[in-house]
């Protein structure tokens, strides 16, 4: 059995256990709440910041963390699970995974918004929705899933390898390096290493 921390409180007051391999994975969902409860305010009037602050302050953490935190998942995590035969197909991994891809999408709409000066609420509302949908998805789902399904060295092995990754992180090209310049584009053929050079 793997060695579970407590990460935090569910919504009901409930304490979530999680295995202290996957602990960083948690730790980012809570931040990615945190973002996402923000952008819902924003959106509704309700936030102090303006729309195009709240853009930027989004874009900011999704550069600096969320970025990476999508290809842990799909990079290492996935990876492992196949490598010790778990399920792939699982339903709430295939939904993970289509959730990756809708959000990343919202994501290039609203970095063409602020570069446009063109931040819509509806773009930080549907943002902020789906990527809580999406955390409550992975903490309440896929993340049991795969400590159930993953014995301890698999854990451990995921751990490993996310030691290393976070040595290096890369982001997506897409997103820029700094600030919200957003020329060039990236070429056909840039989405997995290309440059902004």
């Amino acid at each position: 059995m793997p060695r579970v921390v407590e990460t935090g409180h569910r919504e009901g007051g409930e304490s979530v256990k999680r295995a202290v391999e996957l602990r960083d994975l948690s730790d980012h969902h809570h931040q990615g709440l945190v973002q996402a409860r923000r952008l819902r305010r924003v959106a509704a009037g309700e936030g102090a910041a303006s729309t195009e602050e709240a853009a930027m302050a989004f874009l900011e953490f999704w550069r600096e963390g969320t970025t990476a935190h999508f290809r842990e998942e799909e990079e290492l995590l996935l990876p492992v699970l196949a490598r010790y035969e778990g399920d792939l197909g699982h339903p709430s991994v295939v939904e993970m995974l289509a959730q990756h891809a809708r959000i990343r999408g919202l994501v290039m709409l609203l970095s063409d918004e602020v570069r446009y000066s063109a931040v819509r609420s509806e773009t930080l509302q549907n943002i902020g929705e789906r990527l809580e949908a999406h955390i409550r998805l992975e903490e309440r789902e896929v993340l049991p899933m795969v400590e159930e399904a993953l014995p301890k060295e698999a854990l451990e092995e995921f751990s490993s390898r996310l030691a290393v990754k976070e040595a290096r992180p890369q982001a997506e090209p897409w997103v820029p390096p700094s600030g919200v310049s957003y020329n060039p584009w990236p070429g056909p053929g840039d989405s997995e290493g290309g440059s902004w050079s």
